[in-house]
């Protein structure tokens, strides 16, 4: 009798611990594969994505998403460059520019410059779009983080001077050299340049078009680019901006580098980007770190300068 109590009491230790390790082994290996999806989860987030710039059909540069798995700025720039060239055939109705034939000689990356070396192949390109290739190159560059400036070099020489136009450009490039220019100017007074973010619509794609627009304006750069928004300047063309004439912007104040724009209405459908367009415009024309937008007394969404 003692002996059978014995034997069952030892049955049920024995099994009291077979189901612990049962659930202790189940939970370590779920933790496991837990962790191991995170892993994985954060090894794809390294993954950087880069606007570039390739042409459309009515020769405007228009933005592009690319993923860069790249470290230093110098792979990443070569895996940018790569993109742009006119065999990258990757998307419907559009185009690199860079000659298939330009070698890249070398790059180099110091003080927030990244300068590369092209063969004079880069040069060898129609007088229409030889200023568009320099265009593609410093937007599509100026992408990687902590890159303020591109130096362009020809055969070890500094680029200065664009062949076929003759035209004079900086040893330091940057946003300000403007992209899909536009002159809408009479005379240099009371010239202003702004950025403005449009369109482009191509069957079932959508892109983004900055356009560097020059005109004579007394008016505070961002009422500018909001009436440019609303407007219908690029009617004529396949552009369209998010910003409907019918959206209502009641008012809009800068305090330091901080800009607020209050709407009295506002079509909550494409909230994401009427607020992407304005922001971009605003950062790539102004001295400006954040964007908040406001209707009804409440924060309806925020932007920050990258």
């Amino acid at each position: 009798m003692l002996r059978r109590k014995a034997l069952k009491r030892i049955y049920l230790t024995t099994l009291v611990l077979f189901i612990m390790l049962t659930l202790f082994s189940f939970d370590y290996f779920k933790e496991k594969k837990i962790n191991n999806n995170l892993q994985e989860v954060e090894y794809v987030s390294n993954l950087n994505t880069i606007h570039i710039y390739l042409l459309n059909k009515d020769n405007y540069l228009v933005s592009v998403d690319v993923l860069i798995d790249k470290d230093t700025k110098e792979e990443m720039a070569l895996e940018i460059l790569n993109n742009l060239y006119v065999t990258n055939k990757k998307y419907s109705n559009l185009k690199g520019l860079i000659p298939s034939n330009t070698k890249i000689n070398k790059i180099t990356y110091k003080d927030k410059t990244l300068s590369v070396d092209f063969s004079h192949d880069l040069l060898e390109v129609n007088s229409k779009l030889e200023e568009k290739v320099i265009e593609s190159i410093v937007y599509s560059l100026l992408e990687i983080e902590g890159v303020d400036n591109i130096n362009i070099k020809i055969d070890g020489e500094d680029l200065k001077k664009l062949e076929k136009s003759n035209k004079s450009i900086p040893i330091l490039l940057d946003s300000s050299f403007g992209i899909n220019k536009s002159y809408d100017i009479n005379s240099m007074k009371d010239s202003v340049k702004v950025v403005l973010y449009y369109v482009f619509n191509d069957n079932d794609n959508s892109y983004y078009v900055p356009v560097t627009r020059y005109v004579n304006s007394r008016d505070d750069k961002v009422k500018i680019i909001i009436d440019s928004l609303k407007g219908n300047y690029y009617s004529s063309t396949n552009l369209s901006s998010y910003l409907s004439y019918k959206t209502d912007i009641k008012d809009f104040s800068l305090d330091d580098d901080i800009l607020t724009i209050t709407f009295s209405s506002l079509n909550n459908d494409n909230l994401e980007e009427v607020t992407y367009s304005l922001a971009s415009s605003i950062f790539d024309s102004l001295d400006i770190k954040k964007v908040i937008f406001e209707m009804d007394e409440k924060i309806v969404a925020v932007k920050l300068k990258k």
